[in-house]
């Protein structure tokens, strides 16, 4: 069986400094994705509905400028998603051996002292033939460090990918798990990508229950980090939250990954076993074998 790859859609986390560690798409979050379903909190009142376009203003300049006035929106909005956690479901289509893999769990998100930590717990796994396996694969982003633990094969892996002292936060675009616009300002998504009004895909069936949604396209502007495997990236966002249902991420080579979170609970009561998903375990040295790497130069 082949592992479940998550991609880091940026330079910071390059290979030299992740080494084996997991690289996250989802193509988010990050991250971070809500369904339609979501609510923030009672004291957060919700934002303005993007306009719908009528038959006279779909005109490729007319798209463009609605896609970037959105991005003003979510921009305003960001700092109003404290918490999240909710199930989350990851597929990964391979086009060398169009076989479709998935990946079922939960995602929990929390800011604290203005510094977000997110966690993904993967359960289980569905192969490309349909064959399940409930084995379990847990991801951290905390503290500056990505930590993997891998209950299969009893492996532990933690690697610092931020220096003590530097400003990092895994939801911003290009920073983290998930390359999605929140906490990010509108000039610097504008800076790396082409943005436009794009549609729900009709061939993914994960996505096909999203209702009222606005989405977008970013396209990876040449000599940017993503331009050189990427072809885009689609978002999909509550018209009336504005928060993000899903994402769709394709690779020049035919690869794609998709990601939907259901159920979450956004700015309410995180769950404790869902809380405790947040914190970086200490396996013990004699079940498992641990791989603990920090940043050259850091103390």
């Amino acid at each position: 069986m082949r592992s479940f790859e998550l991609r880091f859609a940026s330079t910071r986390f390059s290979s030299a400094r992740l080494s084996t560690a997991a690289h996250v798409v989802v193509a988010t979050s990050a991250f971070a994705w809500l369904s339609a379903t979501s609510t923030l909190g009672a004291q957060d009142a919700p934002p303005s509905t993007p306009p719908q376009a009528t038959a006279s203003e779909t005109a490729p300049d007319a798209r463009k400028a609605r896609a970037e006035a959105f991005l003003g929106e979510l921009e305003k909005t960001a700092t109003t998603i404290d918490s999240v956690s909710g199930a989350i479901t990851l597929e990964k289509f391979d086009a060398l051996v169009e076989e479709t893999e998935r990946r079922f769990g939960r995602i929990v998100l929390d800011r604290k002292d203005e510094k977000r930590r997110i966690a993904i717990r993967f359960d289980e796994f569905i192969d490309g033939s349909g064959r399940s396996d409930k084995s379990v694969q847990h991801f951290i982003i905390a503290d500056g460090w990505l930590c993997e633990q891998d209950y299969k094969n009893k492996s532990f892996t933690k690697r610092q990918i931020v220096k003590p002292g530097e400003d990092f936060d895994p939801l911003a675009l290009g920073e983290g798990p998930v390359p999605l616009p929140i906490g990010q300002k509108k000039s610097e998504v504008l800076a790396r990508f082409d943005v436009t009004e794009t549609e729900l895909p009709l061939d993914i069936p994960l996505l096909g229950s999203l209702r009222d949604v606005a989405a977008l396209r970013l396209v990876p502007k040449s000599g940017t980090p993503m331009a050189k495997d990427h072809e885009n990236i689609d978002l999909f966002y509550d018209r009336m939250t504005l928060v993000p249902v899903g994402v769709v991420m394709r690779e020049k080579n035919g690869n794609r990954t998709v990601a939907r979170i259901s159920k979450p609970v956004v700015n309410g009561e995180v769950k404790a076993e869902d809380r405790a998903l947040l914190e970086i375990p200490t396996p013990d040295p004699k079940e498992w074998a641990i791989d603990v790497k920090p940043l050259a130069g850091s103390n």
